[in-house]
């Protein structure tokens, strides 16, 4: 039956997940009204389940006062904060920055925004000296809400930030003298003590072939886990094993419960003693380990679900383990209302749900290892479905990298870093056990990297795939011998091997993508696809290929590409080719400065020739090579015809080149769909090319709050006058259009208004539009 804290937790998931925030005093009123009925099991699960609504709606209310204003994001704002550690070190273009989070000092304004409470940042500092930590500093910067890509398949960076307690990022332009001495407090003195403990493990650590895995295990410290390692566990499904969470805290507990066993066996003759000393050790393990990991929002989250276990052993208390599981739920639910928005609280509980049932619900005489093994796949399996909602990609390695590498980090790794750090004072003895350690991940590495050379597959998920990975998992929890468990091999089979469905004949489908501020195009022909480039490589750990675009290319079930045009070479439109190309390979290579990419044997698409996938036709358009010597002037201009309609795609050129392409351009041909040059850019959308072109829909390819003013008010304007629609990526999220013979039709487009913070898109240019 339902127990009060089922309708606490269900009255705290609900207001995060609605598009306003709604008055916490609405559900108070509710409760004081569910308090007068008759008592009984009802009336204390009603008032459970409102109170619970106006605490999570009175929580998501002070959330979104913290936000910064949108129309202050290029306005520089003042404000004290507390800087905390671990300062990282970052590369971009070539220019050294640091990355670190802020907490902002209560009480402050900057003029109509006040924040409420002590929001916190994630921000970048353009210097050559970083920040200390641990110490209060007054900071010039330059603030934002949460922002991110808006993509099928894309990590969603701004329901991330807002998930994991930050107001938004933002960046530091200079470093100011207090006015007023602040108390560091106990706050300031952990991000002191821990960043000179991050320090020391640096340099100890340093001779280490993978001294960045073990930092990261250790501290959760990634700051040097290289691209390549981060690559491999990508393509093997272990890269939760970098991230500390309820699966590391659980094995530091167990090793505290053997422990503390063993000892009571040497040293005590049991009693009400022996049973509390296990719990405690175990709690006391995980908290220092929570301490050494920074006390995110993943090991504050385990720390609760560690609490509740442990008290519920010290109590003695007969308590089931389903309502551990619930207590624990509607605490950590307590604690931040918000981590319905991470995958890592679906994921954690749900490993737990699922061995509680297989543990407790079921007995089996099987040997204990061949026990453990059957759990470890009946979760990795059960959980997939939850990893496809959140779209993470599975590829045929992941099933058989877990089941070894997780035992081998419980049993072996892990403990063997904690004697390390235990002997660590006592010279070679714990650098000899490090070296052990390191050893250790050498061989986990080695058999991570037999595993990558399996195929990469990924499924092609749709709502119906889902749901049948969701019926198959439930039937695989019911106990051995039911009729219908088999059944959920036959589910997971449909719902894995379901092809995505490709364009309808005479239909081409074009995906305008949100990489930032950057361009990347999908035009997809039945199972044929173009990509018009790739997007940037922001940093060497981030870029738009892996990011963006190959997660969606996987969704609709293409493999190969038909060919891959790169404009030109600038790095916002050609950044990520390399990874590109890693993941997907092409038939053919086409680019507007061939020299530039010789390395992918690229012809030059100003000389290609025309070509037809069936109906529909594409052309480069051709004009007069650039004298003025810039690398926008040799875009490849691209025009996609289906039957009388079409689409055009012209990367950077700029207004002499336009008006070359004006002169040519057909008077009667009229263009459905226009990829506006240049961003949006004052330099392009010159008056001449849009009267010639007279788009019906235009997309410029533009961040949100771009550091360029794309796209520039004057051609959102010519645009309006001409009564174009306008769609922008870093407002609308990646823009999908259907072309056929009716014409260019809008089928989507990512950035909807889901949740409070969200703001709701709008047309960029507002004018009136006909789709036809």
């Amino acid at each position: 039956m339902l127990s009060w804290m089922t309708f606490a937790a269900l009255g705290l998931v609900a207001p995060p997940f609605m598009p306003e925030v709604v008055d916490w005093r609405l559900f108070t009123s509710l409760a004081l009204l569910s308090s007068l009925l008759p008592l009984g099991p009802w009336r204390s699960r009603f008032l459970a389940l409102f109170l619970a609504c106006g605490y999570s709606a009175h929580y998501c209310e002070q959330r979104s006062a913290q936000l910064p204003p949108a129309e202050w994001v290029s306005k520089n704002v003042v404000f004290d904060a507390l800087i905390l550690a671990p300062i990282e070190e970052r590369k971009s273009k070539g220019r050294r920055y640091y990355r670190f989070d802020i907490v902002l000092a209560s009480g402050q304004c900057a003029g109509d925004y006040c924040p409420k409470g002590r929001p916190r940042f994630r921000v970048n500092f353009y210097d050559n000296t970083p920040p200390q930590p641990g110490v209060w500093s007054r900071l010039q910067m330059r603030l934002r809400p949460p922002t991110g890509t808006q993509s099928q398949g894309a990590f969603d960076y701004a329901q991330w930030l807002m998930a994991n307690g930050y107001a938004g990022r933002g960046y530091v332009k200079a470093l100011l003298p207090l006015k007023a001495e602040r108390p560091v407090g106990a706050v300031g003195h952990y991000h002191r003590l821990r960043n000179q403990l991050l320090n020391q493990a640096e340099n100890q650590l340093s001779h280490l072939s993978h001294q960045g895995i073990i930092r990261a295990l250790l501290f959760a410290d990634r700051r040097d886990v290289r691209d390549v390692q981060w690559q491999l566990f990508a393509r093997t499904g272990t890269s939760h094993l970098m991230a500390i969470s309820g699966m590391h805290v659980g094995i530091v507990m167990a090793w505290g419960f053997m422990l503390a066993r063993v000892a009571g066996l040497l040293f005590s003759r049991g009693g009400r003693r022996a049973l509390v000393i296990g719990p405690l050790l175990a709690f006391s393990f995980a908290l220092v380990y929570s301490a050494m990991a920074g006390f995110t929002l993943p090991t504050q989250r385990a720390l609760i679900m560690a609490a509740v276990l442990c008290i519920g052993l010290v109590l003695q208390r007969h308590i089931s383990p389903w309502q551990g599981w619930q207590a624990a739920l509607v605490l950590v639910l307590l604690r931040d209302p918000l981590v319905v928005h991470s995958a890592g609280f679906y994921l954690s509980f749900g490993a737990v749900a699922v061995l509680l049932f297989l543990v407790v619900e079921s007995s089996s005489p099987r040997p204990s290892w061949l026990r453990l093994i059957s759990l470890q796949a009946h979760v990795l399996i059960v959980l997939f479905p939850v990893l496809a909602i959140w779209g993470f990609g599975s590829g045929l390695a992941a099933l058989p990298a877990n089941i070894l590498a997780i035992p081998m980090l419980a049993l072996l790794i892990m403990p063997t870093l904690f004697i390390g750090l235990l002997g660590g004072s006592c010279g070679p003895l714990g650098a000899g056990i490090f070296s052990l350690a390191n050893g250790l991940i050498e061989y986990l590495f080695a058999y991570l990297a037999f595993l990558s050379e399996l195929p990469f597959w990924q499924p092609s998920f749709s709502v119906l795939s889902i749901i049948g990975l969701l019926l198959a998992a439930g039937l695989l929890l019911l106990p051995r011998g039911v009729m219908g468990r088999p059944l959920a091999f036959v589910f997971a089979g449909i719902a894995l091997l379901q092809p995505s469905a490709p364009p309808p004949p005479g239909h081409v489908w074009i995906s305008i993508l949100d990489v930032g501020q950057g361009l990347s195009v999908l035009v997809q022909k039945g199972r044929r696809a173009l990509v018009y480039d790739t997007g940037p490589d922001f940093s060497g750990r981030y870029n738009s290929a892996d990011a963006v675009l190959v997660p969606l290319l996987r969704q609709r079930g293409i493999n190969e590409l038909d060919r891959l045009v790169l404009s030109h070479g600038d790095r916002d439109h050609a950044g990520a080719a390399d990874m590109l190309l890693k993941a997907m390979p092409a038939k053919q290579v086409l680019s507007g400065e061939p020299e530039r990419h010789h390395r992918f044997s690229a012809k030059d698409c100003h000389q290609a020739p025309p070509w037809e996938w069936g109906d529909t036709k594409f052309a480069f358009l051709h004009y007069a090579a650039s004298v003025d010597g810039k690398s926008n002037n040799r875009s490849c201009v691209l025009l996609v015809r289906q039957g009388d309609h079409r689409m055009l795609l012209t990367g950077d050129i700029e207004r002499n080149v336009e008006a070359e392409l004006a002169r040519t351009w057909p008077a009667a041909a009229k263009l459905n769909l226009l990829l506006a040059a240049h961003h949006g850019s004052k330099s392009s959308s010159s008056p001449v090319f849009l009267h010639a072109t007279q788009a019906k829909q235009v997309v410029f390819a533009a961040s949100r709050f771009n550091a360029y003013g794309h796209p520039a008010a004057s051609v959102i304007e010519r645009f309006r006058r001409q009564n174009s629609r306008c769609w922008q990526t870093g407002i609308h999220g990646s823009v999908h259009f259907d072309m056929s013979e009716k014409g260019v039709q809008l089928r989507g487009y990512q950035a909807k208004k889901r949740y409070f913070w969200q703001a709701e898109p709008k047309d960029v240019c507002a004018g009136p539009y006909s789709e036809q």
